[in-house]
C-alpha cells in the first residue's frame, strides 16, 4: 500500500517533468517509462487495493460493496472536476490527482486494520488454519473451475476494458467540438458513477439472492448490450444513455467477482485468485486485444468494432452459462486474523 500511495503522490511530477519531455525527445524511452508508471501504479496498484479492500472488509464482518461504494462517489466527484480543468489547463488535474494522493497518505497513516478479538483468541488457540503455501496456490490453477473463470475475465470482462479504452473518443465525436465532448463525458461520468455507488451500496444484498454466477453472467449481458448498442448509436442523447450502463456493470463484476472467488475458491487464496486469475488475466489479454481492436478501428471503424467485441463478449457470456460453477459454498462473513 505504501509503495503505490507514494507513487501516486507522483502524479503530476511524472507526467509533467518525465513523460511529457520524454515523448518529445525520445518516444520509445518515454512509452516505456510510461507504460511502467501506469502499468504499476494504476493497473496493477489498483487491483492489490481492491484486494487489500476486500480482505480488510471480510474480516471486519463489512460488506465490501458498501466500502467500493465511496469510491465510486470520489470518481463522480473527479470526473466532473477533472471534465471542467481539463478545459481551462490540462495540467491542473495531474495536480489535482497528486493532490488526492496526499490526503491518502493520511489515510493510511492513521488506517490500522486489526484482527478482532474473536480471531486473536482462535488464532492463539492455534483454531486457524495454517496459511497457504506456493505449491497450494499452483494447485488452485490446475482446476478447471479456475481456467473457465479466467475464459469468463478474458472473454467479457477484457473485452469490455479494451472497448471502453477509446470510448471518450468515441463518445465526443457527437459533439460539435472536443471541449464540448469532453465536459459531456465527464457530466456523464459523474451522473453514471453516483449511480453507480447507489447500485454499489445495495449490491451485496442482491448478490447474495441472486448468487455469484447469475451476478457475473448479468453483467456480462450488459457489457455486451453496452458494446453491441454502442454499434448503433447516432445521436449524443444514445451515447450518453449506453455511457449509462455503466453503472450497472461495475458493481455487478466487482462485487460479483470477489463473491464468486470467495465462494468457489479458498477463501485464503481470494486475494491471489483475483490478482493472478482477474487482474493480471486481463492485463496480459489486454495487450493482444488493444491491437486487434485499433487494428480494426483504422480498418472499419468505431461502431463495426464494437460489434464484434460485443459479439465476442456475448458469445463468451452464453458459454459461461455453462462453464462457471452453479451452486457455489457459502460462507458467512467471519473474522480471520490478518497481516497487513
Amino acid at each position: 500500500m505504501w509503495i503505490v500511495t507514494v507513487l501516486l503522490v507522483l502524479i503530476a511530477p511524472f507526467f509533467l517533468y518525465v513523460f511529457a519531455p520524454l515523448l518529445k525527445t525520445n518516444i520509445w524511452l518515454g512509452a516505456l517509462s510510461g507504460g511502467a508508471y501506469i502499468g504499476f501504479v494504476f493497473s496493477a496498484g489498483a487491483g492489490a487495493m481492491e484486494a487489500y479492500i476486500e480482505r480488510v472488509s471480510r474480516n471486519s464482518g463489512f460488506e465490501y460493496g458498501k466500502a467500493r461504494t465511496f469510491g465510486c462517489l470520489g470518481w463522480a466527484l473527479c470526473a466532473t472536476t477533472a471534465g471542467m480543468l481539463f478545459s481551462i489547463n490540462p495540467e491542473w488535474v495531474f495536480w489535482m490527482g497528486s493532490a488526492a494522493a496526499l490526503l491518502l497518505v493520511v489515510l493510511v497513516a492513521i488506517a490500522k486494520p486489526q484482527a478482532s478479538q474473536s480471531a486473536q483468541v482462535m488464532d492463539s488457540l492455534g483454531a486457524n488454519r495454517p496459511a497457504i503455501d506456493l505449491k497450494t496456490a499452483v494447485r488452485m490453477f490446475r482446476q478447471r473451475k479456475m481456467w473457465m473463470f479466467i475464459l469468463y475475465v478474458i472473454g467479457v470482462a477484457c473485452v469490455y476494458d479494451v472497448f471502453d479504452q477509446q470510448f471518450a473518443t468515441f463518445f465526443k465525436s457527437f459533439f460539435a467540438t472536443p471541449e464540448a465532448g469532453t465536459r459531456a463525458f465527464g457530466f456523464a461520468t459523474t451522473a453514471g458513477e453516483i449511480c453507480n455507488a447507489i447500485i454499489m451500496f445495495s449490491s451485496p444484498w442482491i448478490i447474495n439472492r441472486i448468487g455469484a454466477k447469475n451476478t457475473l453472467l448479468i453483467a456480462g449481458m450488459v457489457m455486451a448490450a453496452r458494446m453491441i448498442g454502442s454499434s448503433f448509436a447516432t445521436t449524443a442523447a444514445e451515447v450518453v444513455a449506453l455511457k449509462m450502463l455503466h453503472a450497472l456493470e461495475v458493481p455487478f463484476l466487482l462485487v460479483g467477482a470477489f463473491k464468486y472467488i470467495t465462494g468457489v475458491f479458498d477463501v485464503r487464496l481470494s486475494a491471489t485468485i483475483y490478482l493472478v486469475g482477474f487482474q493480471f488475466a486481463k492485463q496480459v489479454a489486454a495487450i493482444f486485444l488493444s491491437a486487434f481492436a485499433g487494428n480494426m478501428y483504422d480498418r472499419i471503424g468505431f461502431q463495426e468494432t464494437y460489434m464484434i467485441l460485443g459479439g465476442i463478449a456475448l458469445t463468451v457470456t452464453l458459454i459461461s452459462v455453462f462453464t462457471l460453477a452453479g451452486k457455489t459454498k457459502t460462507e458467512p462473513l467471519r473474522d480471520n486474523a490478518m497481516t497487513v
